[in-house]
């Protein structure tokens, strides 16, 4: 899947394990209930998805762009978000984070959703 063109695609359920995703173009598709386990998004272009109800279980997005995505409801489970992905106006609202990932997030938390109007801060509850 590395550098596939999967932009404005519905992917609801789709299953991404153990799943080379560099630089995939995945901007504006509904990936709504779909499971990412062991899978490597580095430098993938998610802006502007949906992920609700999604499981990220051991993924890792470093330098992914997550702009204005919805991770509404989504277990991230041991998944490294934090390395330099775009999360500008991300709405993570009862996403379940590792405390750790959730501060390291907040540090540049800005933004607000486009679809949702949730601040990206307030999704993270950011102090």
């Amino acid at each position: 899947m590395r550098g596939a063109d999967l932009s404005g695609q519905d992917l609801r359920g789709a299953v991404f394990a153990a799943c080379d995703c560099r630089k995939i173009n995945l901007r504006g598709s509904n990936l709504d209930s779909s499971t990412d386990t062991f899978a490597g998004f580095e430098g993938g272009d998610l802006q502007d998805t949906s992920w609700y109800l999604s499981l990220h279980g051991k993924s890792y997005t470093r330098f992914a762009n997550r702009v204005q995505a919805l991770a509404d409801r989504v277990v991230f489970r041991m998944t490294n978000l934090q390395n330099g992905a775009d999360i500008t106006g991300a709405d993570f609202t009862e996403a379940i984070l590792d405390n750790y990932q959730r501060l390291k997030l907040c540090k540049r938390a800005t933004g607000t959703n486009s679809i949702t109007g949730v601040e990206t801060r307030e999704s993270l509850a950011c102090s």
